[in-house]
């Protein structure tokens, strides 16, 4: 079963990686540099964007089993799990609740489509923290402990960069970068994980 979950995993991130990439091949308009991945959710090619976050639902869901049966009783992983199911919901929720276009007035939507993502990048961040710790203690991958600490500590710079973006102009005109930056370091991670998995 573990190696199932690997295999699905890794094919749902492929497909992820697939659909964000023919985004931005696509005519939208948008920059990479500068506007949010949510904004394509809000463009005529938002299937796409749809196709995205499901496919990253997946993953994290097949994620969350494969280490679930991978490390059986160790009640240590609960929290790592706890953060994969989280980020499962959250994005497989976030692309029926677009973002507000920017500078549009702020609605509970576009309020409910920033808690989810807070959600998901809080989830896939915490959860690599956790899981770093979890292996650093035990037999199994130990090895790969500090690279899942590695790459929570980069996505957490990721997240801190997202956030000054409220109020530093000048990282904002980067926004678009710094998520993409985020992105695939979190598909990295679950990639990982899920390939040890195999």
């Amino acid at each position: 079963m573990t190696a199932l979950a690997g295999a699905v995993a890794l094919v749902a991130l492929a497909v992820t990686l697939g659909s964000l990439a023919w985004l931005h091949l696509e005519p939208t308009g948008l920059s990479p540099l500068r506007n949010a991945v949510s904004q394509y959710g809000i463009t005529p090619f938002k299937t796409g964007y749809r196709v995205a976050t499901i496919a990253f639902a997946v993953a994290g869901a097949a994620l969350a089993l494969g280490l679930h049966h991978a490390f059986g009783g160790n009640g240590q992983m609960v929290p790592v799990l706890v953060a994969l199911i989280v980020f499962t919901l959250a994005r497989a929720a976030i692309s029926w609740f677009p973002m507000d276009a920017p500078g549009a007035p702020r609605s509970s939507t576009g309020q409910t489509h920033g808690l989810l993502a807070i959600a998901a990048f809080g989830g896939a961040t915490y959860a690599a923290f956790r899981l770093g710790n979890v292996l650093s203690s035990g037999a199994r991958w130990h090895d790969l402990a500090g690279v899942s600490t590695a790459f929570a500590v980069a996505m957490l710079v990721c997240l801190l960069a997202m956030g000054l973006a409220r109020h530093a102009p000048a990282v904002r005109a980067h926004f678009g970068a710094v998520e993409r930056c985020f992105y695939l370091l979190a598909i990295a991670w679950f990639a990982v994980f899920a390939s040890a998995s195999l």
